[in-house]
């Protein structure tokens, strides 16, 4: 009953956004997708060059080739979109704010500036713990037609995460209460791929 309600209740927004918005973009990121890591999202038009999107990523790997350690996140992001062209394609920028929860090895590659030097742990440690993303979001959309278009994004920004460390489900980074949390802060390039997208009312093409 109860995931009655919950499905209910989005179906529902999603017929009133219909009603209610000229444009509403369901997409999907076809790159994460081929790594089996969902990353789906909903963009609705707000004005002639602009838009709200709201996408969500999830990976549940256990293992990742031949690391010792997982690979899980979940991440959802808000941004607001900045469209160079009045039918919501083209260049566009979005400042954006996110959350996620995450256990797995710091993506060092990923990282352009380290506040906190957290660098220097071996292979087989893991890290463990919650993060805030607020950064900015560049991209280039194409339109197939009235009704697909594809985009290419990537986007970063400074994310303020608070975790424990592990090496094999063992916490190795004990401090003097058991619930604290170390701290890291940097800057990264924490998102982008490529989404493919659907429109539910065709676009009419210029």
């Amino acid at each position: 009953m109860r995931k009655f309600k919950k499905y209910g209740f989005v179906f529902s927004f999603l017929l009133l956004a219909l009603k209610v918005y000229p444009q509403l973009e369901a997409k999907v990121n076809v790159l994460t997708s081929l790594g089996l890591i969902p990353n789906v999202g909903i963009e609705i038009q707000v004005g002639e060059k602009n838009s709200i999107q709201l996408d969500v990523l999830a990976s549940f790997w256990n293992k990742l080739n031949n690391s010792k350690t997982p690979l899980h996140i979940n991440q959802t992001f808000l941004e607001y979109r900045f469209y160079k062209k009045n039918d919501l394609a083209g260049l566009f920028i979005a400042p954006h704010l996110g959350y996620g929860m995450f256990t797995l090895k710091k993506p060092e590659f990923a990282i352009i500036y380290d506040f906190y030097d957290g660098s220097g742990y071996d292979n087989n440690t893991y890290q463990s713990g919650r993060v805030a993303f607020y950064g900015l979001t560049f991209g280039f959309k194409k339109r197939i037609n009235s009704r697909l278009s594809i985009e290419a994004f990537i986007g970063g920004g400074y994310s303020m995460a608070n975790y424990k460390l592990y090496r094999e489900d063992i916490r190795i980074d004990y401090r003097d209460n058991w619930r604290t949390f170390n701290r890291s802060g940097e800057l990264v390039a924490y998102r982008g791929g490529i989404m493919l997208n659907y429109n539910f009312k065709p676009y009419k093409l210029k």
